[in-house]
């Protein structure tokens, strides 16, 4: 999944929750159709995504799915094949809104999917007879298309915002909080009371820079920001830059992060949440899902939106990704893999897949559970849209990224001032784009 997701792994759950029994009648997609599963055999996904194989299977006699793992640690074995001309069918990425993830695309390695976007799916799978490209959100098309062409299928939304435990904010009488000032007082009013209000992992760079996007985009919005990041102006010259990075700064001084966080990885951390040791954390929509098999029964799972900063100018901005799957070219049955997500793309199929899993569909029409309907109203409505997560620079070189991510780091360590942050930004970005 996306978030580039140092993404990861997470057991075996009741199939038939989402085993879809379904009797469309015989259609031969014929021979066999590599899937691969960006988590391992045992996740909540990867047994949706066998569902989602069975049911294909059982109406497309003669057609076998077979599921690889791909994701984390196996993902370059992925990369590997499809240089070596033998890809799976059914691929997660390869493709995205940058010009980087684009590169297979023009060297024609993915499937063009423009003339099947193009004719209606069959009325049986839930959208009438819509075309297939008018099933997926609006907001979806510039992470699926390039040009006026289509070269990948939405598999789900991730957004970013702060999930937090009901229950002790009821304890202790707070409630979600909408700008900064209320948030620092939830934050003051946990900690008195022996909570940690936040927990993130110190050994995974992304997660911590996700509160300092944050604090830059409601400060100044996102174009000054990704202007630095290609190397068009410099980040010291962003008025807000500093601020944001006191704000930040701030949040460690006062102890606000649970004690320890810069060793803790980033499962531990998140099971700190859900055990209660922490009131908040700042994470994608995935976390649900990912975290399903971990989470106490009765866990009361709130969320809201990164809260907001009196006279900023990105009140509403929102980070998040659209996770996409491709069908693979030079694969050794294309048209298979292109029939698979027809099937993927299916009301019902989605339908069960964001209930089983809490996610966020891209489809139209697939409703979602209420703590996540404030997202989904923002993304229907019409010109909804949202910033990419972690703003693109997994997407970036090395050199780039690190440059953003590492003097970050040294700030949530208390190893640098934020004046000093900020310069250190400044001069690696310009360095990393000459």
């Amino acid at each position: 999944m996306n978030r580039f997701r140092s993404r990861r792994s997470l057991t075996v759950a009741a199939a038939v929750l989402i085993a879809l029994s379904v009797a469309l009648g015989a259609r031969a997609a014929g021979s066999n159709i590599e899937v691969v599963s960006f988590y391992p055999e045992g996740a909540p996904d990867y047994t949706n995504l066998a569902a989602i194989a069975k049911s294909f299977e059982s109406s497309h006699p003669g057609s076998k799915v077979a599921l690889t793992f791909g994701g984390g640690q196996d993902a370059p074995n992925i990369v590997a094949r499809w240089r070596a001309g033998n890809p799976p069918e059914v691929n997660v990425g390869f493709f995205g809104p940058d010009a980087a993830s684009q590169d297979y695309a023009r060297a024609g390695q993915v499937e063009d999917l423009t003339a099947a976007m193009n004719k209606p799916l069959p009325k049986k799978y839930g959208y009438g007879a819509t075309k297939w490209k008018d099933t997926i959100l609006p907001a979806v098309k510039p992470w699926i298309t390039m040009g006026n062409r289509y070269y990948a299928v939405p598999s789900e939304i991730t957004a970013i915002n702060f999930f937090y435990n009901r229950d002790l904010f009821k304890k202790y009488h707070l409630t979600a909080p909408k700008t900064w000032a209320q948030f620092l007082h939830v934050c003051a009013v946990l900690k008195q009371n022996g909570v940690a209000p936040l927990t993130v992992t110190g050994t995974f760079a992304g997660y911590m820079q996700l509160y300092y996007d944050y604090l830059l985009a409601r400060r100044v919005g996102t174009a000054p920001v990704l202007n630095a990041i290609a190397g068009k102006t410099s980040f010291s010259s962003i008025p807000g830059a500093v601020a944001a990075a006191s704000d930040l700064q701030n949040l460690v001084k006062k102890g606000y992060f649970l004690s320890g966080f810069e060793g803790t990885d980033f499962t531990a951390a998140q099971l700190n949440f859900f055990q209660g040791r922490a009131g908040m954390i700042l994470m994608g929509t995935w976390l649900e899902g990912e975290m399903k098999d971990s989470i106490p029964s009765g866990f009361a799972l709130g969320t809201f939106a990164f809260p907001t900063i009196p006279g900023g100018k990105g009140p509403n901005v929102l980070f998040g990704a659209v996770n996409v799957r491709t069908v693979a070219a030079k694969s050794a049955n294309p048209a298979g893999g292109i029939e698979f997500l027809k099937w993927f793309s299916r009301k019902d199929v989605q339908a069960a897949r964001t209930n089983y899993l809490a996610y966020l569909s891209p489809f139209k029409g697939v409703k979602v559970g209420p703590k996540y309907a404030g997202v989904m109203a923002a993304l229907q409505s019409k010109g909804g849209s949202f910033a990419a997560d972690y703003f693109g620079l997994f997407g970036q070189t090395a050199s780039v990224r690190n440059a953003y991510q590492l003097p970050l780091v040294k700030l949530m360590f208390q190893k640098e001032s934020p004046a000093d942050m900020v310069k250190e930004i400044s001069d690696g970005l310009q360095s990393a784009q000459r």
